[in-house]
């Protein structure tokens, strides 16, 4: 008998990993549709549009670079790419990983009226996200023309290096969209530490500038993250270290993931009652 409903719960969690998967790759231009939209829909009747997001992330690093740099009394053309690809790159990370605690319940009208799939609802959040990464990275481009000691062919490494940062965070997302839904403490609870894991990962610095302090650093996710995007950026090949570590969080996260997809989707719709 339990190993009868051993086997029926696992045929059932197969089924539901089935459909929630099919689901994201049939509906893909779908999803990224309704993230557009909603992107549009956020700025509809301003006169620069999403452009202000583009001023305010310019405005933004300017200010940092300008008062950082001075304190920390560097060149220019060294600080300032430093921590424009730094805190663009964290804004996609920390907006990703904030918003997640309540897509969900964000969406609970379509989980209470129709049959959806959760890992399709975390696509549109991250699509979301990325459109406005998308509009940043123009303060990016701008800066790396205006310093362009570092820009190399290494920096074509930026691209796998961005396709695995946006794996891990697709999987990051649906992890704490599920604990978020059940536990409606965890979005005041995230926005509370998010703030200091700001200053201990390297936005405005290099883990090495650290010296033996610098694990640290590497106790934290975002920091391979920002490291796996920004390095090729300035000219550096991310470390073997950056790589398996991101690898390994994929593995591991994805496997969380799924499991807690396959146990939890029946309970979704009660959850965000």
């Amino acid at each position: 008998m339990t190993e009868a409903l051993s086997g029926e719960r696992r045929s059932r969690g197969r089924a539901i990993l089935a459909s929630e998967v099919s689901d994201v790759f049939r509906h893909f231009d779908f999803a990224f549709q309704i993230a557009w939209s909603n992107a549009r829909a956020e700025y509809r009747r301003s006169f620069l549009g999403p452009g202000w997001l583009v001023v305010g992330t310019a405005i933004g690093v300017g200010g940092m670079g300008f008062v950082w740099g001075t304190l920390f009394n560097v060149k220019a053309s060294e600080f300032i790419p430093l921590i424009t690809v730094g805190f663009v790159v964290w804004f996609l990370l920390s907006t990703s990983v904030v918003g997640a605690c309540s897509v969900f319940y964000r969406n609970r009208e379509l989980f209470l009226n129709r049959r959806v799939s959760s890992l399709l609802v975390s696509t549109v959040h991250l699509l979301e996200q990325l459109v406005d990464y998308a509009h940043n990275l123009i303060v990016v481009l701008v800066v790396l023309l205006i310093f362009p000691q570092n820009l190399s062919f290494t920096a074509l490494w930026a691209i796998p290096g961005t396709l695995l940062v946006l794996v891990n965070l697709l999987c990051v997302i649906q992890i704490i969209g599920y604990i978020g839904a059940r536990f409606r403490d965890l979005a005041p609870l995230v926005t509370a530490i998010i703030s200091p894991l700001f200053l201990i990962t390297p936005v405005m610095f290099r883990p090495e500038q650290l010296g033996s302090a610098q694990f640290v650093v590497y106790i934290n996710p975002f920091a391979y993250w920002v490291e796996l995007i920004r390095s090729p950026l300035l000219g550096q090949v991310p470390s073997l270290t950056t790589w398996l570590g991101c690898i390994a969080m994929t593995i591991v996260g994805w496997a969380l993931a799924l499991y807690l997809t396959a146990r939890k989707r029946p309970n979704l719709a009660y959850w965000v009652n």
